[in-house]
């Protein structure tokens, strides 16, 4: 566990609603997921299908972003999870079976009692976690509370071996 890193990733996201959602993701060069609840990755992009006519949309900075009357911007606090047992920590924090996740899933659900969405990237293998912005230092604590933990449970006190 002790190789989990956990940082802040600069995304600019997007909130698209309406019949014309889909339209708007296309101009800007977008993909666009078949069936609600799921997600598709592009390099700098990353779009989910959270509704029949609604989507959201994580872009790098400098990417082109969706054009569109109902086109919200959204300013999400996104953690990237990588080089570690993230699943092992996310146990502790969310009732979802994280052994069930895999590259290329979207999940919206509670961690730690903060309403997220949640991705599993394809090439890193890393997880994405967005929440409002308003909870990130909550999280930033709740995380390294429990990976303290985690660490503390592996540190052997001796004993018959």
């Amino acid at each position: 566990m002790n190789t989990l890193q956990m940082e802040q990733r600069e995304l600019a996201c997007y909130l698209l609603t309406g019949p014309d959602s889909a339209a708007a993701l296309a101009s800007a060069g977008l993909p666009i997921p078949d069936a609600v609840m799921t997600a598709q990755e592009r390099p700098g992009a990353l779009v989910s299908r959270t509704g029949r006519d609604e989507y959201m949309a994580m872009l790098n900075v400098g990417h082109q972003a969706p054009q569109g009357e109902w086109c919200f911007r959204r300013h999400d606090c996104v953690f990237e999870l990588r080089d570690g047992d993230w699943v092992e920590l996310m146990t502790h924090l969310c009732q979802y079976d994280f052994h069930q996740l895999q590259p290329g899933d979207w999940l919206m659900a509670s961690v730690a009692g903060i309403n997220s969405w949640l991705y599993h990237e394809i090439e890193s293998g890393s997880l994405l976690i967005g929440i409002d912005p308003g909870f990130s230092h909550y999280l930033t604590d709740i995380f390294s509370a429990v990976l303290d933990d985690l660490s503390a449970t592996r540190k052997t006190t001796g004993g018959a071996s």
